[in-house]
C-alpha cells in the first residue's frame, strides 16, 4: 500500500505544478479553449504579417488546454520564429513545447525542449522564464526519481525568483520542493517547504496553492501520527476547495487519508474516507478517482469480510480501470499523429533553415572581411599610438632623472657644508685640552667639553637623519604601525632634550593628557618629534617656550609642537618641506642644521597615513600640527 500512496501523492503534485492545468476546474478550460479556438479562426485567415502571426502562435500556444494542440501550435510558433530570427518567440516555443510534451507523458522530448530553453537565456536575458524553466526541468526530474538534480534546479528556479521578488512563483517553487523532499522520505523537510509555499501562497493570494500546502501537511502530519486537530485543518481546505470548484483535489485528499487511516488500523474512518472520494469522484466523472476508491473499497471490505460489497467494488474498479485503458490508447494514437505533425514541419523547417544558411554564410563573409580591414586599421593606429606613449614616457623619465640628480648634487653640497662645522671644532681639542690641565684651568676644561658635546650632538642628530633619509629613498624603511600612547611618546622626548633646553634657558614641558592613543610606526613617530622638537629649541631664544600638546578630533588624532621663537616668513614656509636652500639656517645659539629633518618629518607622516600643517609668524614663534590616525 505504501507504494501506491506514493504513486498519488506524485499524481497531486504533478496537477498543481503545471500550474494548475487540472486542478483549476472545468470552467477555466473551458474559457481557454474559447479564446483558444476564437485565435485559431483568426489564424486561418491568412489576412496578417508575419510579426502578427507569432504574437497569435504565442498566445494559442500559451492558452491552450490540449497538450496535443499545444505540441501543434508551439512547433508553429517556433518555425516562424527561427524563419524571422526572433530570439524571445524561440525560447517561449520551447518553453510551451516542453510544457505539450510532459503533459502528453513524452518527459525525455519535455526534457530536452526545456533544456534548449534554457541555453536561450544567454540572448533573452529573460530572468522569469528562465526561473520557471528550471522549476519545470526540476519536476521532470522529480518525476523521473532524480530527486537530487530535481532539488538543484528548483532551489536554481527559487533563486532567480527571489532575485524577481516574485511571490507568486515562490510558492509554486517552494511547493515544488516539498513535493521532492516528501518522495525522498524526509518529511521534516517536506514539512518546512510547505510551510514557505503557504506562507507566499497567502502574500500572493494563490487560494488554491494554499490548500494544498496546508492539506499536504496535515497528511505528513497523520503519517507521522500526529491526528490532533488534523480533521478540522483538513476541513478548512475542503471549504476552500469547495468555494473554487475543485473536486478532483478534495476527491484526492479523500482518498488519501483512507490510505492513511488504514495504514494506523482506522478501518472504519478509511471507510468513510472512501465512500465520500467515491462519492464526489462520480458526481464530477473523475475516473481516476473513482477506480482508486474503489479498489480502496474492495480491499477494506475483503479485510472486514464483506465479501459481497469488496466485490462490487472490484467490479466498478474494474470498469473504470478498462475505461482509462482505452482512453489511454486512444491518447496514444493522439500522440503518435502529434509526432508524425511535428516532423512533417520540422522537414519544412529544415528546408528553409538550409536557404536561409546559405545567405547568412555569404552575409558572415562580407562581414568577416570589413572585420579584418577594421582590425587591421585598428592595430595600425594603436601601433603609432603606443609609440608616441612610450616616446612620452621616455621624456619624463629623462626628466625624473635630472631632477633626482639636480637633488643628489643640492644634497651632497648641503652635507659638506654641515659635515664642516662639526668636525672642525675638533681640530686644536687636543692642543686646548692639554694646554688648559698644565694651567689646571678647570672652567675653561669645562667649557671645551660643552663644546665637544654639542659637536657630538650635532653630527649624531645629522647622521640619524642622514640614515633615516637614505633608507626611506631606498624603500628599505620598516614601517610596523602599532597603538602608542602619545603621553608616553611625548615624555620621552622631553627627557631627551631636557638638557639642551635647560642650557639655552628654555622651558620644555607637555600638555599631553593621558590615555590618548593614536596608530602608527613607533621609530617613525620619535624620529618626527625629535627633529620638530630639536628645531623649536633651535629657534627658541632664551626664556622662551616649547611645548607638545595633543587631543582627539574625530577619527584622527592631532599632535602639535609650539615654540615662542624666531617664527618663519611666508616665503620659508612655501618650500619648508623641500631639499632647497644650499646652506643652513643658524638658530638662536648659533646652531646648525641640515634641513633634512623636515623632509623626514614630511615623508614619515605621509607614510603613516597622516599630514601636517605648519602656522608661523615672525617674532612671534611657530606651531606644527600633525594629524595621525586614532587607535
Amino acid at each position: 500500500m505504501k507504494k501506491k500512496n506514493s504513486y498519488t501523492f506524485k499524481r497531486l503534485a504533478l496537477s498543481i505544478v503545471v500550474g494548475l492545468f487540472v486542478l483549476s476546474g472545468v470552467s477555466i478550460a473551458q474559457i481557454n479553449k474559447n479564446h483558444s479556438d476564437s485565435l485559431k479562426s483568426l489564424l486561418e485567415k491568412n489576412q496578417y504579417d508575419d510579426l502578427t502571426k507569432l504574437k497569435i502562435l504565442d498566445e494559442i500556444a500559451r492558452t491552450e488546454s490540449d497538450p496535443g494542440q499545444i505540441v501543434t501550435y508551439g512547433q508553429k510558433l517556433l518555425s516562424l520564429a527561427q524563419a524571422l530570427g526572433e530570439v524571445n518567440s524561440q525560447q517561449n516555443a520551447y518553453l510551451y513545447l516542453g510544457n505539450g510534451y510532459k503533459y502528453l507523458g513524452s518527459l525525455n522530448v519535455a526534457l530536452d525542449h526545456f533544456y534548449k530553453c534554457a541555453n536561450l537565456d544567454e540572448m533573452t536575458q529573460n530572468s522569469l522564464i528562465l526561473g520557471q524553466v528550471y522549476g519545470s526541468i526540476g519536476n521532470l526530474h522529480r518525476q523521473n526519481g532524480n530527486y537530487k538534480n530535481a532539488i538543484i534546479y528548483h532551489n536554481l528556479s527559487l533563486e532567480i525568483f527571489q532575485e524577481l521578488d516574485d511571490t507568486t512563483n515562490l510558492s509554486y517553487g517552494f511547493f515544488n520542493l516539498g513535493n521532492s523532499y516528501y518522495e525522498m522520505d524526509l518529511l521534516d523537510s517536506a514539512l518546512h517547504f510547505y510551510q514557505k509555499s503557504s506562507e507566499y501562497a497567502n502574500y500572493s493570494k494563490q487560494r488554491l496553492l494554499n490548500a494544498y500546502s496546508i492539506g499536504n501537511r496535515a497528511l505528513i502530519k497523520i503519517k507521522q501520527g500526529e491526528t490532533l486537530g488534523i480533521e478540522k485543518e483538513l476541513s478548512k481546505v475542503f471549504n476552500i476547495l469547495d468555494d473554487l470548484g475543485d473536486s478532483y483535489g478534495k476527491s484526492d485528499y479523500l482518498w488519501q487519508l483512507s490510505e492513511l487511516y488504514r495504514e494506523q488500523g482506522s478501518i472504519e474512518k478509511a471507510i468513510e474516507k472512501s465512500l465520500a472520494s467515491v462519492a464526489l469522484a462520480k458526481q464530477m466523472g473523475l475516473k481516476e478517482q473513482i477506480m482508486d476508491a474503489s479498489y480502496m473499497l474492495y480491499e477494506l471490505h475483503k479485510e472486514r469480510g464483506h465479501f459481497q460489497k469488496a466485490l462490487n467494488f472490484y467490479l466498478d474498479y474494474s470498469s473504470y480501470k478498462d475505461s482509462i485503458t482505452n482512453l489511454e490508447s486512444v491518447q496514444q494514437m493522439a500522440n503518435l499523429r502529434t509526432e508524425y505533425e511535428v516532423g512533417q514541419k520540422q522537414l519544412e523547417v529544415d528546408v528553409l533553415t538550409a536557404e536561409k544558411k546559405t545567405q547568412r554564410i555569404i552575409l558572415i563573409s562580407v562581414a568577416v572581411l570589413a572585420f579584418v580591414l577594421i582590425v587591421l586599421a585598428i592595430v595600425i593606429y594603436q601601433f603609432y599610438q603606443s609609440k608616441a606613449k612610450v616616446n612620452r614616457l621616455l621624456e619624463t623619465q629623462k626628466q625624473e632623472l635630472e631632477s633626482l640628480n639636480a637633488t643628489k648634487d643640492k644634497f651632497f653640497s648641503i652635507i659638506s657644508h654641515d659635515l664642516r662645522g662639526p668636525i672642525s671644532s675638533f681640530f686644536g681639542i687636543s692642543r686646548m685640552i692639554k694646554f688648559f690641565v698644565k694651567s689646571k684651568d678647570t672652567d675653561q676644561l669645562l667649557e671645551v667639553a660643552d663644546n665637544i658635546d654639542h659637536s657630538v650632538e650635532r653630527l649624531s642628530s645629522l647622521l640619524d637623519n642622514l640614515l633615516s633619509w637614505a633608507m626611506q629613498q631606498q624603500g628599505q624603511v620598516p614601517y610596523n604601525p602599532q597603538t602608542l600612547n602619545l603621553q608616553e611618546i611625548a615624555g620621552e622626548q622631553i627627557g631627551t632634550f631636557l638638557n639642551m633646553a635647560s642650557g639655552k634657558n628654555v622651558a620644555l614641558k607637555s600638555e599631553v593628557g593621558d590615555g590618548l592613543l593614536f596608530k602608527a610606526d613607533k621609530n617613525m613617530t620619535q624620529t618626527i618629534l625629535r627633529n620638530l622638537v630639536n628645531n623649536a629649541l633651535k629657534f627658541t631664544p632664551a626664556g622662551g617656550t616649547v611645548t607638545i600638546s595633543g587631543r582627539q578630533e574625530g577619527e584622527r588624532v592631532l599632535i602639535q609642537v609650539s615654540d615662542t621663537g624666531v617664527g618663519m616668513p611666508q616665503h620659508k614656509l612655501n618650500n619648508l618641506f623641500r631639499l632647497q636652500d644650499k646652506k643652513s639656517t643658524y638658530g638662536t645659539a648659533g646652531e646648525k642644521g641640515l634641513g633634512l629633518g623636515l623632509q623626514l618629518v614630511n615623508e614619515f607622516i605621509e607614510i603613516n597615513g597622516g599630514k601636517i600643517e605648519v602656522d608661523s609668524q615672525e617674532d612671534k614663534g611657530t606651531t606644527f600640527s600633525i594629524w595621525l590616525p586614532a587607535n
